[in-house]
Formats: C-alpha cells, sequence, structure tokens
C-alpha cells in the first residue's frame, strides 16, 4: 500500500492503512570507493609474513572552502612484514589533487572522496568525503539520508548546506572498516563544528548498527545472542554520543530489544509488563535525561507508541477509535518531552497523525485532500511545535502528499520535479525558517528523488556520482 521507503519504522501489518515503511533492510553488496590521482607515501615494516587486514583514512578538517587544504593520514593494520605505504587517489579527480603525503588541495566545490590503497594488497583501501564549498561561504547544516547505486544496493550519504547557495554538496559516508554491504543514514546531530550519524550497515549478511563522527564509521555492540542491529537516531550532549536502535533475530523486530548506546555502550531497554518486544525510533537528551521514542510490542500482536525516560517505560494514550500506534520521533525543550507518531484506525482504515507533550495526546489536522496522515519527524522552538510527515489520498495507487505541521496547522509542500508521491521525514527551525526534508517517488520508474523545503519553498537535492537516486531522512541545522 506504502510506495515509500523511510528510515521509520512500520507498524505489523494488520490493516491495510498501516504506513509500509522501510525497515533498512540492505540485500546487496556495494564496491568501495575509488578514483584517479597520484602520489605514494611510505612507512616502517615489521619482521614475519606480510599480510595487510585493513586500510583507515581520517582528513582534517573534512569540510574546507576552495582556498583551504585538507590533510588526511592513513592508518594501514597488518601482521608480519606488513609495509604501511599507501597510494593516494581522489574521485572526482577533476575537483583537485592529493599530494604524496595525503595533503588534499581543491581546485573547485563539490564532494571529494579521498582514498588511500594499500602499495602491498591493492584490495585493503580506505577512504574519506571532504566538502569543498566556494571561498566566503559558511556551512548552514546537513542532511542524511541513503542513496540507491547504480551498481546496485544503498550507501550512507550526506548533503552539506551552506549559505548563499540553495544547490547542496552531496557525498557518501565510508562504510564502516571490514564492512563490504550496504548502509544507510537515518538520523544526524551537529555540535560545535562536528557532525554526527546514525544508521547501520551490512556485514556478512546481517545488519549492524553504526555511526559516524565527522565521516569517520564505528561498528556498535549487539546484545548477546542477537544477530541483528539498525541504529535509527542520534544524539550528543558534551563529550557523550547517544545512538538510539534495536536489535533482533530474523525479521522480527516487533519481539526485538529497543535499546541505546553511549559512547558505544550498550544499554537495553526494559519491557513494559505484558509486552513481547519493542523497537527504539528516536533519541533526546537533556541535562543527564536520555529520553528514547519507540514502538511497545504488545502480546496480542499490536504496537502501541511509548518512550522511555531514563530507561522507564512509558506508554502513550491512544485516540479515540484507534487500536496501534507508533512513535516516530522525539523532541525535549525545558522540562517538556515532545513524541511525534501516528496511530491507526483499524474500523475505517485510515492513520491519524499526532504529537504527545509531556504524555498529552494532539491530534494534527489532515492536510487538505487527504484521508489520513503520519507525522514523522519534530521540532521545538520556543512555544511553537514544528512536525513533519505527510498525508495520503484515498485512490489506487495511494498518492502521498509531504506536509508540515505549526502548532497543529497542516501545510502541504510541493512534489519534486518528475515525482508522483512525496513524504517529509525530518524537520528543523532556525530563527524564523522552517527546514524539512523528505523525498518524492515516481511510481512509473520506482526512483526516488530527495529534497528540502524552506518555509515551503522545494530545492532538490543532488545525487552522487554513481548514484541512481535517493531518500532524505534528517537534517540538522547549525546554530546561526
Amino acid at each position: 500500500m506504502r510506495h515509500f521507503q523511510s528510515a521509520l519504522k512500520s507498524l505489523p501489518a494488520t490493516s491495510s492503512a498501516l504506513p509500509t515503511i522501510f525497515a533498512l533492510a540492505i540485500t546487496l553488496l556495494i564496491s568501495g570507493c575509488g578514483g584517479s590521482g597520484s602520489g605514494s607515501g611510505s612507512g616502517g615494516t615489521s619482521s614475519g609474513t606480510p599480510a595487510i587486514s585493513s586500510v583507515t583514512v581520517k582528513c582534517s578538517p573534512t569540510s574546507i572552502s576552495t582556498n583551504q587544504t585538507s590533510a588526511c593520514t592513513p592508518t594501514v593494520s597488518g601482521t608480519g612484514s606488513f609495509s604501511s605505504a599507501v597510494t593516494w587517489s581522489l574521485s572526482p579527480s577533476s575537483i583537485g589533487s592529493v599530494s604524496s603525503t595525503g595533503v588534499f588541495t581543491p581546485t573547485t566545490t563539490g564532494a571529494a572522496t579521498i582514498t588511500a590503497a594499500s602499495t602491498q594488497d591493492a584490495t585493503k583501501s580506505g577512504s574519506m568525503a571532504v566538502t569543498v564549498t566556494a571561498s566566503g561561504q559558511t556551512t548552514t547544516g546537513y542532511i542524511v539520508g541513503l542513496a540507491s547505486l547504480a551498481t546496485g544496493g544503498t550507501t550512507a550519504a550526506e548533503w552539506q548546506l551552506t549559505s548563499g547557495s540553495s544547490t547542496a554538496v552531496a557525498s557518501a559516508l565510508p562504510l564502516p572498516s571490514g564492512v563490504t554491504g550496504g548502509s544507510v543514514a537515518t538520523g544526524i546531530a551537529v555540535s560545535g563544528s562536528d557532525v554526527y550519524v546514525a544508521g547501520d550497515a551490512v556485514s556478512n549478511g546481517y545488519l549492524i548498527a553504526a555511526y559516524w563522527v565527522n565521516g569517520t564509521a564505528t561498528t556498535l555492540p549487539l546484545p548477546s545472542g542477537i544477530l541483528n542491529s539498525v541504529g535509527t537516531g542520534i544524539a550528543v550532549s558534551g563529550s557523550d554520543v547517544y545512538v538510539a536502535g534495536d536489535a533482533y533475530n530474523g525479521d522480527a523486530e516487533e519481539t526485538g530489544t529497543a535499546a541505546y548506546w553511549v559512547n558505544g555502550t550498550l544499554k537495553t531497554l526494559p519491557l513494559p509488563s505484558g509486552t513481547t518486544g519493542a523497537v527504539a525510533n528516536g533519541i533526546a537528551v537533556s541535562g543527564s535525561n536520555v529520553y528514547v521514542a519507540g514502538d511497545l510490542g504488545l502480546t496480542a500482536g499490536t504496537e502501541i507508541a511509548g518512550y522511555w525516560a531514563n530507561g522507564t517505560p512509558k506508554i502513550l494514550p491512544l485516540p479515540s477509535s484507534t487500536l496501534q500506534s507508533s512513535a516516530t520521533s522525539i523532541a525535549v525543550s525545558g522540562s517538556n518531552v515532545y513524541v511525534a507518531g501516528y496511530a491507526v484506525d483499524n474500523a475505517v482504515s485510515n492513520t491519524t497523525a499526532a504529537y504527545w507533550v509531556n504524555g498529552t495526546l494532539e491530534t494534527l489536522s489532515l492536510p487538505s485532500g487527504t484521508v489520513g496522515a503520519v507525522a514523522n519527524g519534530i521540532a521545538v522552538s520556543g512555544s511553537d511545535v514544528y512536525v513533519a510527515g505527510y498525508g495520503y489520498e484515498n485512490d489506487a495507487p495511494e498518492t502521498e502528499i509531504a506536509a508540515y505541521w505549526v502548532n497543529g496547522k497542516a501545510t502541504t509542500l510541493p512534489l519534486p520535479s518528475g515525482t508522483t508521491s512525496a513524504q517529509a521525514t525530518g524537520i528543523a527551525v532556525s530563527g524564523s525558517n522552517v527546514y524539512v526534508v523528505g523525498s518524492g517517488y515516481n511510481s512509473a520508474t520506482q526512483t526516488y528523488t530527495p529534497a528540502y523545503w524552506v518555509n515551503g519553498t522545494l530545492e532538490t537535492l543532488p545525487l552522487s556520482s554513481g548514484t541512481i537516486g535517493a531518500q532524505a531522512t534528517g537534517i540538522a541545522l547549525l546554530p546561526q
């Protein structure tokens, strides 16, 4: 029934009204980044049988202007008498050059991928993305999501927004070390000049939760006996990084374990009495308090929206005549906790977009011309509450209309060119400007177009090299 893939979970398919939302499953493998360039570095050796196990790259800074450089450092790991020498390459080669010591010098704007490959084993390489903006421009924010590769599979994607330009710079986030499958990005946070992204990747045929800090990926540990995990949201408080997600076996997320990680340390979340499993869809931190939004699986096979406050689960009330619900996003402002989501009315097979403030339900009006709606993201500025999502028409195939709400009032958003449906998946506010991210979908070509809207005005996001479509899942703005 739903045509859209997104980074949010869906409820069990017990009603035809339930949105079929992308569950982060990646089944196709993708290849590593490559490119053309010049230069090689030298390093020491150790005795024994040589074997290269991995190569990683760290560049600093990861966002520069055309009159700056970025210094990239390789780390080569191996056994025996291995060499730490690497060959540098740059993709696209037209964006600049990289020296034999790993210094990237740009000649134009765009997204650059700097790769170091072992001279001893060319199959072992590492990459990092660096964004180049015009001199005098400043970064205003970041958007994340997933891009479809022309060769098959997906890659975690990132777009950088800059002042003075409506065109974002697209780049692909590198895979975690040792991971060869696809990846997705589901959430983003910024703190100072640092960019934090949550998501997951395919490792040996299983999903594994991960996060990126300034483009450097780290995988997260699994609970004992669990094979799959996904990262769904991220928050930063001081020097601490919090990632929300869940872990499960097979396809049974509804009987899995909701969790979050603090600086890579796993913390599982308890279930309310009588429930069989849970998923975590978003996270917010205020001081020492940690809030996680998600869905609590009940013994009857339905799910109910809820959240955990410092590990204590709280079930959220349902609108009248609805039987199940989902909590998709969470925000904290002062002492108030805001949770966005939706509820399902099985009698008429439609959904109601809603949010809760400290557990008190607020239903959202339907966007014009729609019969049901879903809320995917929430932000708060002062006393104003902003919610992103979509409404859908009662036709076949069903048409989705991206929308956002300000204090309960709905505004529909224009479709990206060449698309037939659209969803909004995230929202952020800067001063008087409201930024909404999402994607359009073409049902004939089955392709996605990433986009963002500023105060309702559409801006289409560009695709990075080697991709044929993309979806935007989250946004974070820098303080202005």
